[in-house]
């Protein structure tokens, strides 16, 4: 009977504590120090009229990968991020998440090779969505409307004998252009955000040589009514009109994509923020640049574009020199053994050691820091890696991210951008910005892992199977050693067991 109680009660304490671990995993608790749980950051999901089951929240963290230019993952080859969206029958597509372009677009059924070109996956087929539409000018006031408020070349014209349809022109800096037809279609994005009505162009885009990028198309993430997250806002996906965006360091190929106000917690320092200037780009307004200890010549009060679609930056001319004088003089200057080379094929600067091989700690160590302070007086100090890139090709060579421009603005691209949080709050015209592990950020809360509807009934399980394995050996253990009272034999008398047995007999008789 005491061994029967004791059973009971190590079974009640293996279920409670199989209970408690399943609440965990069904809150998404994850370990977090010595001997507590934090529950992931995510904002609290809640449920949303037609979606079924699934729990959706208003703020989710996307991973985003790189191809980079004919497949080389360098960042002197380039290196942009591709934002995957799903059409309608799962069809997905990978578009260059680009903050210096406004408008949003894919290949479609239809749509010739020689204009449309050759991508990652095929071409989107309208046929299988129910919400898919041509934006008509002239039947629809609202299209026209939207057409009129496009931030790019825009016009009316006529597709397959349809009259009204609003048709797109945009031009790059590079020499690329694209081009194509404005349509309107059911979205999804990310693992935690609802499906959204979205306007995007059906269309191609060409290099200036005439190729195409690998990347199906390009994600709009600039300024107008045309931009991807203006779209997600004005839809009530997210929870406010901003995004955030944190590209990893070198010899990585991965960044993430926060939509909405999502909330890092303790993870993320406090953002400092500056103000967004203009209504055309993505830009903010640099007071200074500094290398080392010396302040760059003409990097005061630059406006400065903030672009996830370029690779590299670019300088107004004179900040460029002075930039490059600074860089040999205060590099050599320790390094005798250090000289500069020029590409004559590419024109890229670059550093190689004769008696030194230069590793990654040996650039941290060896080159100078770059601070640059934007307005008012936020200043971030950004390691070499920020400035320089390993050559594609030849090995411990590190080339100069940044090259001369006509122009008196600064083209911020990823270079300088890395480990970087910046958070675009268009609802106040700020933008945030912040150092940061970006791949810490990006594995704790947007792990590179599909949604998996099973991975809950999987945890459970696991979960089961060892509390009850757990349990029983318990059990075993405490039924053989751990009774404080060992089991005692009574002798029966064989005269007086006898008589019981016949009494017991005389009875059932």
């Amino acid at each position: 009977m005491v061994v029967s109680q004791r059973t009971r009660r190590a079974w009640s304490a293996t279920t409670t504590i199989v209970l408690v671990l399943v609440s965990f995993v069904a809150s998404g608790a994850r370990a977090h120090g010595k001997g507590s749980f934090a529950i992931a950051v995510k904002k609290q999901a809640r449920a949303v009229p037609g979606t079924g089951r699934r729990l959706l929240s208003k703020a989710d963290a996307i991973p985003i990968h790189a191809y980079g230019d004919r497949l080389l993952n360098e960042y002197g080859a380039g290196h942009e991020f591709s934002l995957t969206i799903t059409l309608a029958g799962g069809q997905e597509f990978d578009l260059i998440m680009d903050t210096g372009s406004p408008i949003t677009y894919l290949p479609c059924l239809g749509c010739s090779p020689e204009l449309c070109g050759y991508h990652e996956h095929q071409y989107y087929d309208w046929r299988m969505s129910t919400d898919f539409r041509v934006l008509n000018a002239s039947t629809s006031a609202a299209d026209a409307a939207f057409c009129d408020a496009m931030p790019v070349v825009h016009g009316v014209g006529e597709v397959s004998n349809v009259s009204g349809v609003c048709f797109f022109e945009i031009g790059y800096l590079d020499g690329s252009e694209g081009g194509g037809y404005m349509v309107e279609d059911v979205v999804t994005v990310g693992d935690e955000l609802s499906p959204a009505n979205m306007t995007f162009g059906c269309g191609g885009m060409k290099r200036a040589d005439g190729s195409f990028m690998r990347q199906d198309g390009m994600a709009g993430f600039s300024r107008g009514n045309t931009a991807f997250h203006t779209q997600l806002a004005k839809a009530g996906v997210i929870d406010a009109h901003v995004f955030g965006f944190c590209s990893e360091g070198s010899g990585t190929d991965t960044a993430m994509l926060s939509l909405g106000r999502y909330n890092f917690g303790h993870d993320l320092a406090p953002l400092s923020y500056t103000r967004m200037l203009g209504d055309d780009y993505l830009a903010v307004r640099t007071m200074s640049w500094k290398l080392g200890e010396s302040t760059i010549a003409g990097s005061s009060n630059v406006v400065t574009i903030l672009d996830s679609g370029t690779t590299l930056v670019l300088l107004p001319s004179v900040m460029f020199q002075d930039f490059m004088t600074q860089l040999t003089a205060q590099v050599t200057a320790n390094h005798s053994e250090v000289e500069v080379v020029v590409d004559e094929d590419t024109q890229e600067r670059c550093f190689i050691s004769e008696t030194t091989v230069l590793t990654a700690s040996v650039v941290r160590e060896w080159f100078p820091k770059l601070t640059i302070t934007y307005d008012p007086d936020i200043e971030l100090t950004l390691p070499a890696e920020n400035y320089l890139y390993s050559h594609p090709v030849i090995p411990h060579t590190y080339c100069v991210g940044i090259e001369e421009s006509e122009d008196e603005t600064i083209l911020l691209g990823q270079q300088t951008l890395r480990n970087t949080f910046v958070e675009y709050d268009l609802e106040n015209d700020r933008v945030g910005l912040v150092v940061a592990q970006c791949e810490n950020l990006r594995k704790k809360f947007a792990p590179d892992t599909p949604h998996n509807r099973w991975r809950f009934v999987a945890i459970v399980f696991i979960l089961m199977f060892t509390a009850c394995v757990i349990g029983g050996v318990s059990l075993f253990l405490y039924v053989k050693f751990g009774s404080r009272k060992p089991f005692k034999y009574q002798v029966f008398d064989v005269d007086l067991l006898d008589a019981e047995i016949e009494m017991g007999d005389v009875t059932n008789t």
